[in-house]
Parts: C-alpha cells; sequence; structure tokens
C-alpha cells in the first residue's frame, strides 16, 4: 500500500532562501525590473531634480545664477557638453562660456539665439531662460560688461551685494566723467580756418597767377572709408557706445564710418586695414600686428585733407616796377 508524503510544514516567519537577500530583505513579493525600466527611472528621477533646481535656482542650500543653473540642470539630466555641441552644432567653449556667464567671446546679437537652443535642448522654458539670463547678465546684446560668476566647484554663498553695487557706480561715475572730459577737449580744440592761399601781384600790372587759387577740401565731405587689406575683425562704435560693426571684414570689404560724430574704431590687428579717400591712401588703421582700441575717426581727417590738397601755388615778381 503507498503512502502518501506529505510536505512538512513551514514555520510562520520561516522563509525560503530562495526569497530572502543577503541582508535580510524579504524578496518574495519583489518583481526584478529591467535594465530599460531602471533607465527610465534613472532619467525621471533626473528631470525631477532638474526642474526643482530650476525652479528654485538653488543648489545644496546654495543659490545659483542663471548659467550655474543650466550647467546643474544639465549635470541632472547626464548630459555631457560635447554631445550637446555636436547636436546643437553650438561650439562647446561657447556653452561653457554660457554656463559660466562668460560670454565675452559671443558674437553680439548671437546669445540669445544659443540660449534659446540649449533651453530647448534641457527641456526648460525657452523664454523664461533668455530673460533670467540676459537679466543677471545686463543685456541680451550687450553683456561684456558682465562680471564672471564663480566656476562650479568653487561657489561660495553669497554674500551682501552693497560693495559690488557702491564699486560699479563709481566705475560708471569714472567713465561718464571721462567721456565727457575727452568731448569738451575735442569740441574746444582749435579749427584752423580755411583761407585762401595769397597771390603776389606785379606793381605794374595783373599777375598772371591772379585766377589761380588753393584750395582745400573740407575735411567733412571727404570720403573717408575703411578698407581690409586682409581679412580681419573690425568694430565701429558710435560716441553713445552704439556698435555699428563688429565682425571680421573679407579682403578687400570696405566701411564708411560718419564724419565729426565722435565714431571710433577698434581691430585685433591694425595693420589688417587702411584710411582711404578714393584710390589715396591716407595710412593703416594702426601698426601692423598691434592691437588697436577706440581710435578716433576724426582724428584722421586733417591727414585726409592734406594728402588731398593740391601744391600751393604762388607767384612772385620776376621784375620791380620802375617809378
Amino acid at each position: 500500500m503507498a503512502h502518501i508524503m506529505t510536505p512538512e510544514p513551514v514555520e510562520d516567519g520561516q522563509k525560503s532562501e530562495a526569497t530572502v537577500a543577503e541582508n535580510g530583505t524579504d524578496r518574495s513579493n519583489v518583481t526584478p525590473i529591467s535594465p530599460r525600466a531602471a533607465r527610465e527611472l534613472e532619467v525621471r528621477e533626473g528631470r525631477v531634480r532638474a526642474e526643482e533646481i530650476f525652479r528654485t535656482a538653488e543648489y545644496e542650500g546654495e543659490a545659483l545664477r542663471m548659467g550655474q543653473v543650466l550647467r546643474r540642470v544639465r549635470e541632472s539630466l547626464g548630459f555631457q557638453l560635447t554631445d550637446i555641441a555636436k547636436e546643437t552644432r553650438i561650439r562647446e567653449n561657447f556653452l561653457m562660456g554660457i554656463e559660466r556667464m562668460e560670454v565675452q567671446s559671443i558674437a553680439p546679437g548671437y546669445l540669445k539665439a544659443y540660449l534659446l537652443t540649449y533651453a530647448r535642448y534641457l527641456g526648460l522654458p525657452e523664454q523664461e531662460v533668455v530673460q533670467r539670463y540676459t537679466r543677471e547678465c545686463g543685456g541680451v546684446d550687450e553683456v561684456k560688461t558682465a562680471a564672471p560668476v564663480p566656476k562650479i566647484g568653487q561657489i561660495q554663498k553669497q554674500r551682501t551685494k552693497w560693495p559690488l553695487i557702491v564699486a560699479g557706480a563709481a566705475m560708471l561715475a569714472a567713465v561718464i566723467a571721462a567721456g565727457v572730459t575727452a568731448m569738451v577737449m575735442m569740441n574746444n580744440a582749435p579749427e584752423e580756418p580755411l583761407s585762401e592761399a595769397p597771390v603776389a601781384v606785379s606793381g605794374a600790372r595783373d599777375s598772371l597767377f591772379d585766377n589761380v587759387r588753393t584750395e582745400t577740401r573740407p575735411a567733412v565731405d571727404l570720403p573717408l572709408e575703411i578698407v581690409a587689406v586682409r581679412q580681419g575683425w573690425l568694430e565701429v562704435r558710435g560716441a553713445d557706445g552704439t556698435i555699428f560693426l563688429s565682425r571680421t571684414l573679407a579682403e578687400g570689404e570696405t566701411f564708411f564710418p560718419r564724419l565729426n560724430a565722435g565714431w571710433t574704431v577698434s581691430a585685433r590687428n591694425g595693420g589688417d586695414f587702411q584710411w582711404r579717400v578714393g584710390d589715396v591712401v591716407v595710412g593703416t588703421v594702426g601698426p601692423e600686428g598691434a592691437q588697436v582700441f577706440s581710435l578716433s575717426v576724426d582724428e584722421q581727417l586733417p591727414r585726409a585733407a592734406e594728402l588731398l590738397a593740391p601744391p600751393e601755388v604762388a607767384a612772385t615778381e620776376s621784375t620791380k616796377a620802375t617809378p
């Protein structure tokens, strides 16, 4: 007669070794997830951290400026600058400069476009990123005067901003005073009157050169232009700081600055450009290989007028009249 074997009952509180982890955790009701699901979970957690950083502008209790927020968001999402540069076609050093808020190397007019593209890539509200970033930098088109923020890893807790505000006000006052002084000096500079050259006349008869006069063309009417003798970078500013040109000019390209308006010229290599009036070369913008900063356009006018003036004509008496 066969005997029926029944399993021994498992005492309460005991679990099979296969369902108990080494640390004693009961895994009998835990369903393992796939690597893909684990990755998706990690991405979701990173997105939550990124949104929290963007909303609060803080990271581990430290206040962040917008450039630092962008970096912390990128790191939370697990993105690398090299990969972002390839996909957005924005140079990696430009992306790094945006995160550090050191955008001096970015040409005016491009910063806003870069910010929109970067914010879209990170999944952040684009217009809000642009507004917050440019507000902290001081403007959309011109941010060169913005002081760079500390780099990630060396961030310190923010201190009172009053010393910076006072120092900035003092610097602004000094710049305004210097500009006013320069304008006063330029306006008070003596102007050489344009006068007709004297003509010698014989006492016995009218001079043969009685109707000949030497005239100097008014400097304000000179078609003074800047010509690139080879490819180079040039910047032209108005008296109020407005940038009318700031880019690399190709060889042979020209630019006509406004005259008697206080405009200035800057170049990375003064030898790349020449002052010309038509086919007459007045001179180079600066020495070969030397940088030029805020060179006055109006100061080139006297030299250009002198080069274009016809030679003086003077007649002398060949014989003296007799009584």
